[in-house]
């Protein structure tokens, strides 16, 4: 792990969240993740109005440990960021986004 600015990479889940966002009835939704997206990656995953911290019920794709980053907050279904160090000391990988479980 290393400081800020980070490489963001995505897991195909990911991807297909975020490309399912790009429909005009979302657009509120996908202003918000690409600003959480944009506070992870310039300023990194302790930025306050992120709250990230350890998630315990997945591990990432490689057994790496999973941490929760916010999306929104006080709202029903808010959405969250799950995302894993790496592979890289300057990366970061979304596995994947959505409403909290």
């Amino acid at each position: 792990m290393s400081a800020p600015p980070f490489t963001l990479r995505r897991e195909p889940a990911a991807d297909a969240v975020l490309k399912d966002l790009e429909r005009p009835m979302y657009a509120g939704k996908l202003k918000k993740v690409r600003k959480a997206l944009r506070l992870l990656r310039e300023v990194g995953p302790s930025h306050p109005g992120l709250h990230t911290h350890k998630y315990t019920s997945m591990v990432g794709p490689r057994g790496e440990e999973v941490w929760e980053s916010y999306i929104e907050n006080r709202t029903p279904g808010a959405w969250r960021l799950f995302w894993v160090y790496g592979p890289k000391a300057d990366e970061i990988t979304i596995v994947t986004l959505g409403p909290h479980p």
